[in-house]
């Protein structure tokens, strides 16, 4: 198992362009939507006005069961949590 680091990004609604995200309250949203099965170690997030960047480092085996979990993660907050509604995600490279 290796920590690994997984880059996505949320966009927001297209009818509130411009609506700006609490990340804290992301991140605990995130938190509360993980599983221990996800093994998610650590939530970072960074908000702009109609975006919001995220990293998340879970513990896996490589890269691609990384990406694949986080997209897990992410899909599930996106559904249940009303403060996330109508936003998109997209996943990112490492700078």
């Amino acid at each position: 198992m290796h920590l690994v680091m997984t880059l996505l990004s949320l966009s927001a609604p297209t009818d509130h362009p411009a609506r700006l995200l609490d990340r804290n309250l992301v991140t605990d949203v995130i938190w509360a939507t993980a599983s221990p099965a996800d093994r998610l170690e650590h939530v970072y997030a960074r908000s702009a006005e109609g975006r919001l960047d995220i990293a998340l480092f879970l513990l896996a085996a490589d890269p691609q069961h990384a990406s694949s979990t986080a997209a897990g993660i992410i899909t599930r907050a996106l559904a249940r949590s009303p403060t996330l509604a109508g936003w998109t995600t997209t996943p990112r490279t490492p700078p």
